[in-house]
């Protein structure tokens, strides 16, 4: 699947972004910023990071409705390819950073946690890591089983560079077309195999596996509930040396929720372990119903109306 572009208000999300890393007066990195970047070079010190070159982006997206009215042509200069020595190599003696965002990156990383330790080697002492994540409930990967903490430990633990064969059949046999609205509504989603289905699925698999070769999928799959019960369990581990700043879930009618980490090497596991808030499984895992949609939509306009980012 490609890269995901804004559905909803553009401004919305790029504001709750520029509260919480404050990039003016600061250096940081965008990560896959395409034709949209969050940060803008006229407010901040900011470095463009993508897998590919600008020219070779552009060359990639050139028959992609992804990017939008924009096009080919909206794709920003690129600053640092990130090739096999990630992040750190690509910065080299221009870092350490004050900030790192990242926007609906991490689902396509095989080994999240590396990809995170990455990040944290950039990052100055208290510096921050700005996340937003798709809400597997409301996205193509709404019917897939969301992601394990033993999953995550495991493709860590192989130093994983390529989706495990697992993954990439469960993309190609799970991925449907899906109503937001629909969903958020409490009405049930119906099966719309965007790539064949299961028999698809497999066949697309064991070409894979035949050849080897590299195929973009959501490497891992999250609510807010499960994406912070995996990161308390992470954190608790002594995997990462980041304590959790901020965990905002998926707004009604959205998509995707917003993680802010925070560079803390003088934290205990167990401290940053509780730094992780701990969220309504009934509301932030669970499917929405009609009675609770209605409720939420209600606490979200009295919530925007206090001025919350």
């Amino acid at each position: 699947m490609s890269r995901r572009r804004d559905t909803g208000p553009a401004m919305d999300r790029r504001q709750r972004v520029l509260n919480f890393v404050q990039p003016r007066g600061r250096i940081g990195v965008e990560i896959g910023p395409l034709t949209r970047p969050l940060i803008l070079k006229s407010e901040s010190e900011v470095l463009y990071a993508d897998h590919m070159s600008t020219e070779a982006l552009r060359h990639h997206y050139r028959s992609h409705s992804t990017l939008g009215p924009e096009g080919i042509d909206g794709v920003v200069p690129v600053d640092l390819v990130l090739g096999e020595g990630g992040l750190p190599q690509a910065l080299g003696t221009r870092g350490p950073v004050d900030y790192i965002v990242a926007s609906h990156v991490v689902e396509h990383l095989p080994d999240p946690i590396g990809w995170l330790a990455e990040g944290a080697e950039v990052l100055r002492e208290g510096g921050l890591f700005c996340l937003i994540v798709p809400d597997k409930r409301f996205t193509f990967d709404h019917f897939r089983t969301p992601t394990s903490v033993g999953a995550v430990v495991a493709a860590h633990l192989q130093r994983l560079r390529h989706p495990p064969l697992s993954i990439v059949y469960e993309h190609f046999a799970r991925a449907t077309a899906i109503d937001r609205r629909a969903v958020w509504q409490g009405r049930p989603a119906s099966i719309r195999p965007l790539t064949g289905g299961p028999e698809a699925a497999l066949e697309a698999t064991a070409r894979i596996a035949e050849h080897g070769v590299y195929v973009d999928v959501h490497c891992t799959v999250f609510t807010p509930f499960s994406f912070g019960t995996v990161l308390a369990e992470v954190l608790g581990l002594g995997l990462l040396p980041f304590e959790c700043a901020a965990l905002e879930p998926t707004c009604p009618m959205g998509d995707e929720f917003f993680v802010l980490l925070r560079k803390r090497s003088d934290r205990t596991p167990a401290e940053r372990a509780a730094s992780v808030p701990r969220l309504d499984p009934r509301r932030h895992d669970a499917l929405p119903s009609p009675k609770l949609t209605a409720r939420l939509a209600v606490a979200a306009r009295r919530f925007r109306g206090r001025g919350t980012p």
